[in-house]
């Protein structure tokens, strides 16, 4: 007994005083909020380093998943379909964050807002050239016409007009509802033979068309940042554009995978199978780029990546893809005249 009475005194005299006050914390937090203005003070202190940080955690969302398949619904157009799911995915389903104010943890995303940007941005190109090319009712009175209209809608509002603060405006996630209701009215009148869907080689032609005309913008963007600023130490900018046009790739992917169960017997008659499963492999491989940190690196440089060159290969092959296809699908024999 006496023994170890001796070593726990020679164990105590081994331990610094000052270590002896850390491990009695209670009396130095009492000291520390011991009025209540320091502990409101250390409560939102605490909130804001706990609100926002993992609050941005759980928000975060970026869904790449390319295993939807689509399949033809009596006369609806699976393309159209496509839109309002995605549509719904990702306003109903998850938070519109591009529009988020900074009283949402939200606020601090910009890879998330950025993708979900890029993703409406295709189908807004695409809905418009359906719009354009197979609207077969007036303006005023076309379902088409009315959801590429809101679908152009800035992705960045909330509550109020960018331009003039005080002045409340319609929210995007509002506009984009109003835009599915719109697509969901159109199948809905194909499903009850008010409206009329044929599915022509002419008519797809357009939309890939429209499609490569938007890659060769995105090319453009691309191919800017990686000239004006690939030799920068760090680019603050390069993460926003890279997932800005990696979402528009993934939603071709999933726009052109449905395109393709609509203009199933226009691909299979043209003899565009191939390009055509090509393009949605590319498109796919670049839907799935997952970098940790999105770098903009020198492109000759031997420790930094460049993930825009990266991209802007997929994004360059999709476009040769495009025209390849095009080629074909305006050929005098493709569409059935003689030469």
């Amino acid at each position: 007994m006496r023994n170890l009475k001796i070593k726990e005194r020679i164990l105590a005299l081994r331990i610094p005083q000052r270590l002896k006050i850390l491990l009695r914390p209670w009396p130095r937090l009492r000291n520390l909020v011991n009025t209540w203005p320091k502990l409101i003070l250390l409560f939102i202190i605490g909130f804001i380093f706990l609100y926002y940080p993992l609050g941005a955690l759980v928000s975060e969302d970026i869904d790449k998943n390319t295993n939807y398949e689509f399949h033809k619904e009596g006369r609806e157009s699976v393309t159209i379909n496509a839109m309002a799911f995605l549509i719904r995915r990702e306003v109903y389903n998850k938070s519109w964050t591009p529009s988020l104010p900074f009283i949402f943890p939200a606020y601090m995303l910009d890879n998330m807002p950025s993708f979900q940007l890029g993703l409406m941005s295709s189908i807004s190109t695409l809905s418009k050239a359906f719009a354009q090319k197979i609207d077969n009712l007036p303006t005023e009175e076309s379902h088409l016409q009315t959801a590429a209209e809101l679908l152009q809608y800035p992705g960045n509002i909330w509550m109020f007009s960018p331009h003039n603060k005080l002045v409340p405006a319609p929210s995007s996630n509002s506009q984009y509802r109003r835009a599915r209701k719109q697509l969901q009215n159109y199948n809905r009148d194909l499903a009850d033979g008010r409206e009329l869907f044929i599915a022509k080689a002419e008519d797809l032609n357009y939309f890939l068309k429209a499609i490569q005309k938007d890659l060769t913008q995105s090319s453009r963007r691309l191919s800017n940042q990686i000239r004006e600023h690939s030799t920068d130490f760090y680019d603050g900018k390069a993460d926003n554009i890279f997932y800005y046009e990696q979402g528009k790739l993934y939603s071709y992917y999933l726009l052109l995978k449905a395109l393709g169960v609509d203009y199933k017997d226009v691909i299979v008659q043209h003899n565009i199978y191939q390009p055509w499963t090509a393009l949605l492999n590319t498109l796919e491989k670049a839907s799935k780029l997952s970098p940790l940190v999105v770098r903009n690196g020198e492109l000759d440089s031997l420790t930094a990546p460049n993930h825009l060159a990266t991209l802007g290969y997929f994004n360059y092959k999709s476009i040769a893809v495009l025209q390849n296809m095009e080629a074909i699908l305006t050929r005098p024999q493709a569409q059935g005249l003689k030469k």
